[in-house]
């Protein structure tokens, strides 16, 4: 990796650690995650009911 490109990723990886140390990113992560887990389990229960009948 060049110096430009490594000075770059470094100054890069220091934003994104601010940004996700930040309230709203934490909480728009939550959200995702719980959007996700709640879409999952909904279409595991309609797989269940679709076997049962």
């Amino acid at each position: 990796m060049s110096r430009v490109a490594k000075e770059t990723a470094e100054e890069r990886l220091e934003e994104l650690k601010k940004e996700v140390n930040t309230a709203e990113y934490i909480n728009d992560a939550v959200d995702r995650i719980s959007w996700v887990l709640s879409s999952e389990i909904h279409e595991m229960q309609e797989k269940n009911e679709r076997r049962q009948g």
